[in-house]
């Protein structure tokens, strides 16, 4: 399907730039391929997939995050697509990556490929923060994934000293 495009796919753009590229897209396969109900499609910050497709919403919404390139963009928009299209053709029994959702994705021009290999965009389980503590008699500092519960207090283990919550921090990346 690429080669119908003049364009580097692989070039890094702005998420605006992908958005609107998406919209452009989307639109054009609401136009080759209708359905009985036109879907909407939502431009989200998604951490660790690429898109979904809401059957009962008739939505799509694509990662501002792991949609990194037109291409990737392209091929999941094409994917969601599939499945709200298999959908409005069969119903429920098309919630799938079954033969409803292939016979879509080869309508729309489309290799049946249900998988995809972002792990460079994705975010998947890393801390987006951390609660720092600080020792009250001895200075040892503490970071820790939440901030200890206000219920109760909290004792250092080394020293004997209290534990006491000092602010939130954005973890240093590798």
């Amino acid at each position: 399907m690429a080669d119908q495009f003049d364009f580097d796919f692989d070039a890094p753009e702005t998420s605006e730039d992908l958005f609107a590229y998406a919209r452009e897209q989307f639109e054009r396969l609401c136009r080759e391929h209708p359905m009985k109900r036109k879907p909407t499609m939502i431009w989200k910050a998604l951490r660790v997939s690429a898109g979904k497709a809401y059957f009962t919403h008739h939505a799509i919404s694509l990662s501002s995050i792991v949609l990194t390139t037109r291409q990737r963009v392209l091929d999941t928009l094409i994917h969601e697509y599939a499945h709200l299209l298999a959908f409005d053709r069969h119903g429920r029994k098309a919630a799938n990556h079954g033969p409803h959702w292939q016979q879509a994705m080869a309508d729309l021009g489309a290799k049946p490929e249900v998988t995809h290999n972002y792990t460079d965009a994705i975010v998947r389980n890393q801390k987006r923060s951390i609660a720092v503590h600080v020792c009250k008699k001895c200075g040892a500092r503490f970071e820790l994934a939440r901030r200890l519960p206000r219920t109760r207090k909290h004792l250092h283990r080394g020293c004997g000293g209290l534990v006491a919550y000092v602010h939130h921090a954005t973890p240093q990346r590798d």
